[in-house]
């Protein structure tokens, strides 16, 4: 459908595919989210007007995010602090922030296929998507604490949702790295799967769904279930 400096958006049989191909092994830098946010822009109209059975975000190559620019996020911080003052959030974060959270709100199921490092604001589009599929050797993590900043891209909020409040403050406050099959353990992967295989899962789960007729997100765990069930319950 469109490519965008490294951010590639196709379809597949009616499924969005996203493949991030960024510097840095997706370093979320001032280009990264210029040229996200762009796309998400896209997706969102897409989603308006055509009918899509699912969008899969992924990185193109080994790592699906290895985060933000710590420079960058930190100088970003500074200049747009929150003003007690007036009350009001800086439009460049209600904007990025926006192109985050608004995956859990589309009319399809949003899945990620984790692999390698998802660290960060990567970890972010991960959890806001209503689906994440981790492959074997893949670590997630959310690093911001150890920075003195907090997730602020919907990233706190969704991992308690997930995980649950223990594992979500052990996540955010620690900064510590986790395995894959310790983020399937505590709940916060959906399917634990081998290396290579985690698109071939993200397909059918978005078949399996697709063919339940309308999407309901508020039915998530149900079609999750139904899924794993086709497979004998089988997750890896």
């Amino acid at each position: 459908m469109s490519e965008s400096a490294g951010i590639i958006l196709e379809n597949n049989g009616g499924i969005l595919v996203l493949s991030m191909d960024m510097p840095g092994n997706n370093l979320m830098t001032a280009d990264f989210f210029r040229e996200y946010e762009k796309i998400m822009a896209e997706i969102e109209q897409t989603a308006k007007t055509c009918s899509c059975k699912g969008l899969i975000i992924k990185g193109a190559g080994r790592h699906f995010s290895v985060g933000a620019d710590v420079d960058a996020l930190s100088e970003r911080s500074s200049e747009e602090s929150y003003d007690d003052s007036t009350g009001i959030l800086p439009e460049g974060h209600i904007k990025q922030k926006h192109f985050f959270t608004f995956l859990h709100e589309l009319p399809f199921p949003v899945v990620s296929v984790v692999t390698g490092f998802c660290i960060g604001s990567g970890s972010e589009i991960a959890v806001n998507s209503h689906y994440r599929v981790i492959e074997k050797n893949a670590r997630i993590g959310q690093p911001e604490s150890t920075f003195g900043i907090l997730p602020a891209l919907g990233g706190a909020a969704r991992t308690i949702e997930i995980c649950g409040i223990q594992n979500a403050y052990r996540l955010v406050m620690s900064g510590e790295m986790v395995p894959a099959e310790e983020a399937y353990d505590i709940g916060w992967a959906d399917i634990y799967t081998g290396k290579k295989q985690g698109m071939a899962e993200a397909e059918g789960l978005i078949e399996y769904i697709s063919g339940c007729g309308s999407f309901d997100a508020k039915l998530r765990k149900k079609y999750l279930s139904g899924y794993l069930d086709t497979k004998g319950g089988n997750q890896q």
